[in-house]
């Protein structure tokens, strides 16, 4: 009996002295406000030939990879994290050398595959300055090329901003452009077919040139000599020579015009009668 109460003494006190059993805390796995994690597929951009060949397909991006574009590296675009990103404009990785002056959008001038400008003929037409004739042949950088800078600037929009040399080379010449006192504004005479030849337009107040059978004659066909010719605006012959192209015989026409008052066998009586070269 004694023994079975210091039995129950002995359990009842190695129970209280023992720390309560705890139940072991419940493991939870924290999930991704964006979803569940995705399995890495090394194979959707590398292959096993080789680490550093990617074949990853951009077009999906927005931004297909065209031309250049193709041989950039990623880490060339993406320099931070392939998670942030990329600008899609051409401005936002190449420094405008026009600074701002055509816009942004270098994609109108300029392709991927060469960056080379195919701003043609055509496409100037929208400029102000449509290129006609010989002026659609002329490479973009004669007239707008900055080699110093090699920039973009704003050429003239008068001839003689680019055709100066061409007048000046006229000096104590045949047709010395300044001694006749020709103007600067090259069209009024020239077209931009050919610089060689030109129209006088002045000179169909005195004598038709443009059109007829005269019409496209060089001026020293006719001419002998325009050294000291003046743009007057007063109809003078001064060397003009009508026998030089039409041979008479001054015995044949004189019998030919014995009943024409005034005649006389010399250009300036045939000019007098013949102003619409008939």
């Amino acid at each position: 009996m004694r023994f079975a109460l210091l039995l129950v003494l002995a359990l009842a006190a190695g129970a209280a002295a023992a720390p309560a059993t705890r139940p072991p805390p419940s493991r939870t796995v924290p999930v991704r406000e964006s979803g569940p994690v995705q399995p890495t597929r090394c194979s959707a951009c590398h292959v096993v030939a080789g680490w550093s060949n990617v074949r990853f397909n951009h077009d999906p991006t927005g931004f297909p990879l065209r031309g250049q574009h193709q041989q950039v590296k990623c880490r060339d675009c993406h320099t931070h994290d392939f998670t942030v990103r990329v600008a899609d404009t051409c401005s936002g990785c190449h420094r405008d050398r026009h600074g701002g002056e055509f816009g942004i959008r270098c994609e109108s001038c300029h392709d991927a595959q060469s960056w080379r400008p195919f701003f043609q003929a055509d496409a100037h037409r929208r400029t102000g300055f449509p290129l006609t004739g010989k002026h659609g042949l002329i490479p973009c950088q004669e007239c707008h090329g900055n080699m110093r800078d090699r920039a973009f600037t704003r050429a003239p929009l008068q001839c003689i901003g680019c055709h100066r040399a061409d007048y000046d080379r006229t000096r104590l010449t045949s047709l010395d452009h300044a001694a006749a006192r020709f103007g600067t504004d090259c069209q009024s005479c020239h077209d931009t077919r050919t610089f060689t030849g030109a129209n006088f337009q002045g000179h169909d107040a005195c004598f038709r040139i443009s059109a007829g059978s005269h019409r496209g004659i060089p001026c020293l066909k006719c001419h002998t000599s325009l050294n000291s010719f003046a743009a007057s605006g007063a109809c003078n012959t001064a060397t003009a020579s009508c026998t030089g192209c039409h041979t008479h015989e001054c015995a044949r026409t004189d019998r030919q015009h014995q009943e024409v008052m005034g005649y006389e066998c010399r250009d300036r009586k045939c000019y007098e009668c013949h102003r619409n070269g008939k």
